[in-house]
């Protein structure tokens, strides 16, 4: 498996998220889309219970901000969008988990840290969630950074949120149109 690498915006974004009709999304499925102002910066298909949650808890109500994953592998840079949103457990629901099986496995909570400084980081993440957001693909061509996969990472993340980035499928055939012979 290849490396991974994170990039994040420097400050949260107000972002939403909707669902979309897109003849892609498999059955059974919800297509959501991400907006970056009124612009659309991905798309996902999730399962519907995915979908429910994110529209009862209204995840996207405030600026959150934006993670991108990404691995070289091919055609080129793979990644994966995120958005981190605040995540709390209504009053009916119980953090403790129903498994019985679960009872053997060290719960985060219960893990002290030796460090105060890891500690005020446990404590500024706990009540956060990762929600994904869709797929971002830079081909090998189009690399800026080719030997530094940090840079090309984060470079993808500023190009996606100053609204740069296009689509996959038009770029896929620019390629097509532009390797056939002249009529």
């Amino acid at each position: 498996m290849s490396d991974v690498v994170l990039a994040a915006t420097d400050r949260p974004l107000p972002v939403a998220v909707r669902p979309i009709e897109d003849e892609r999304v498999p059955d059974g499925m919800v297509g959501l889309a991400s907006y970056l102002g009124d612009r659309l910066i991905a798309r996902c298909a999730v399962a519907p219970e995915v979908a429910e949650f994110i529209a009862a808890r209204d995840l996207f109500q405030e600026p959150v901000q934006l993670v991108l994953a990404g691995r070289e592998d091919p055609p080129g840079l793979q990644c994966r969008l995120f958005a981190v949103v605040p995540v709390a457990l209504e009053e009916n629901e119980s953090a403790e988990p129903e498994e019985p099986w679960a009872a053997s496995v060290p719960r985060f909570e219960d893990l002290e840290s030796a460090d105060p400084e890891e500690q005020d980081e446990i404590d500024r993440l706990e009540g956060q969630g990762m929600v994904f957001l869709g797929q971002i693909v830079r081909f090998a061509k189009d690399r800026k950074h080719p030997d530094d996969l940090a840079l090309e990472t984060a470079d993808v993340l500023r190009t996606l949120v100053e609204g740069r980035a296009g689509e996959v499928v038009d770029r896929v055939l620019d390629d097509l149109l532009d390797d056939l012979p002249p009529a």
